[in-house]
């Protein structure tokens, strides 16, 4: 009889001590797919303005003489040249880009920062 009491006090006693690693914590396992989105957006715009003006007066002229055999004169000449240039430029130029990357995720426990798949 005291056998039995032994043995059965040393299964009780081996049962009490592995029943409390037993028990587990786990939170419920959650998954899901998240997703990084980048928008990009660039606008440009460029104006140039440009004004040159060349004015330019040349005058020739030859002696004069009224008192010889012709008594001619000749003429003086007389040359004028002006040049306005003017230029205007604009240009506009727009670039979108869009990135989306998603990931699976699976979650044992609690994790406050999802994991970046291989990173």
């Amino acid at each position: 009889m005291i056998k039995r009491f032994i043995l059965a006090a040393s299964v009780i006693m081996a049962i009490a001590l592995m029943a409390p690693m037993a028990i587990t914590s786990l939170v419920p396992m959650s998954w899901g797919f998240p997703t990084l989105v980048q928008n990009n957006s660039l606008t440009d715009l460029q104006s140039v303005f440009s004004s040159a003006n060349d004015f330019e007066t040349s005058d020739i002229s030859f002696p004069v003489s009224s008192t010889g055999l012709l008594g001619t004169t000749f003429p003086t000449i007389t040359q004028l040249s002006q040049k306005d240039n003017m230029l205007t430029q604009m240009e506009q130029m727009s670039q979108r880009q869009y990135t989306q990357f998603a990931y699976p995720w699976l979650s044992i426990g609690f994790s406050p920062v999802p994991s970046m798949g291989l990173l």
